[in-house]
């Protein structure tokens, strides 16, 4: 009877593993498909479960949320991670550039639903001031690791290579993805390009 009981403790515990990550790949669709703000019931029937099995799983919609940025920041903080290749800074900005274009195109979706409940949800919060830390750590260390860009030029660069930026080209000017990679692209490089800089100095 211990055993038997061991077993139906370790199959409910099998479901609700597998109803979590049920839920999530629904709300993580949901929002995809551009459902700005899923709600509990949306996301039950997206996922083929109840209501309560939702609620089970998730005690609310915050918790759901905060497990949401942790599967995007695992599938897109990789993506970061470029090979650079050069210390010529014009190159590497140009990688730098096709990264974000790349990942703000996949990651639009998630980042405007955010913004609907940031106000509601702290997690949404959080990842909002990781996403703009992460930003400008990364512009640091591909365009400026040797501290020599001026300050106005390093601001004016992460202000027009930032989401907030591909935000108001997508949304406000309602430019097309292609079309906002480009308006970036010319916009950063022109900055850059009139400011004539040395190549970076290895750091040693």
């Amino acid at each position: 009877m211990v055993q038997d009981a061991a077993d139906e403790d370790d199959g409910r515990k099998a479901r609700r593993a597998r109803n979590r990550l049920k839920i999530i790949h629904a709300f993580k669709e949901l929002v995809r498909e551009g459902v700005a703000a899923p709600s509990a019931p949306d996301v039950a029937a997206k996922a083929g479960v109840g209501l309560r099995t939702v609620y089970r799983c998730f005690e609310d919609m915050g918790a759901l949320y905060r497990e949401l940025t942790t599967v995007l920041h695992d599938e897109f903080q990789p993506r970061t991670l470029t090979d650079l290749g050069t210390n010529d800074r014009a190159a590497r900005l140009a990688h730098l550039l096709a990264n974000r274009a790349a990942i703000f195109s996949d990651l639009e979706p998630f980042l405007l639903a955010s913004e609907a409940k940031r106000h509601a949800y702290a997690a949404l919060e959080d990842d909002y001031n990781y996403l703009l830390r992460l930003e400008r750590e990364r512009l640091q260390a591909v365009l400026n690791p040797d501290g020599r860009l001026p300050d106005e030029l390093f601001e004016a660069l992460h202000a027009v290579t930032s989401f907030s930026f591909w935000r108001r080209l997508r949304v406000e000017q309602d430019l097309t993805r292609d079309a906002s990679r480009r308006v970036m692209a010319r916009v950063a490089t022109s900055l850059l390009t009139a400011f004539p800089l040395p190549p970076i100095t290895p750091q040693v």
